[in-house]
């Protein structure tokens, strides 16, 4: 069997134009020659490998330089018994599961020594990011019937992309302009962070004039201090 890893299982679906007879400019991951490619789509249902953009479709299917050690285990549709391992993110290590063996995600790793270099590789300094709340609401299109172009903040991405408004409810995740989204979603919110040696977290935030030391001990307890 080959092997393709892919950023999320969605991509592995097959190209579905759906059973209307619109035509509309779609893009799809084709597993076959890995990129995504354009396809005429029908304008209703279908299935979740169906991407308004070419930017949209790599940012969710391409690996890239990504990290996906955010992801779930995914085994994949195929029926093989490969071990390898993935990075569990709420326990923050690496644990063996079984692949099928095709498809799947990038969090797939033949040795626990790769997965440990791709995703317990913290550098001496970085930067953190919490969005507000508000932004990890999930995409609404709202109770109209109207097609609006407006961007969505999509936490699985980190990126703002473009949706489709109906012009009436919804939710705060909607903004008018690209740009709106960007300085509410992607660059609120930002601490930076510095690990000792005693793997204790010492986190700078910008929220306000006075800024406050966020650490974090061995013990998982959070305490604040002023500075």
């Amino acid at each position: 069997l080959s092997e393709l890893h892919i950023f999320h299982h969605s991509c592995a679906l097959k190209k579905d134009e759906g059973p209307c007879k619109a035509i509309k400019d779609r893009f799809y991951f084709d597993i076959d020659t890995g990129r995504c490619e354009l396809f005429e789509y029908g304008g209703c249902q279908g299935n979740a490998n169906n991407f308004e953009t070419l930017q949209v479709c790599e940012e969710m299917c391409l690996v890239k330089g990504k990290s996906p050690c955010h992801l779930e285990d995914e085994p994949g549709p195929c029926r093989g018994l490969v071990p390898r391992y993935y990075f569990d993110y709420k326990s923050q290590e690496c644990k063996r599961f079984f692949y099928g063996g095709c498809f799947g995600n990038a969090n797939n790793f033949k040795t626990i020594k790769e997965c440990h270099k791709r995703c317990l590789r913290i550098p001496h300094l970085i930067t953190h990011f919490n969005p507000p709340e508000f932004c990890l609401s999930p995409v609404d299109r709202g109770d109209c019937d109207g097609s609006v172009r407006r961007y969505i903040y999509n936490p699985r991405t980190e990126r703002c992309q473009m949706f489709r408004y109906s012009g009436c409810g919804g939710n705060k995740n909607n903004f008018v302009h690209k740009r709106h989204c960007m300085k509410m979603c992607m660059k609120a919110g930002k601490f930076v962070s510095v690990v000792d040696s005693e793997c204790s977290m010492f986190s700078l935030s910008d929220h306000s004039r006075r800024k406050q030391i966020r650490i974090k001990t061995k013990n998982s307890n959070i305490l604040f201090r002023s500075v």
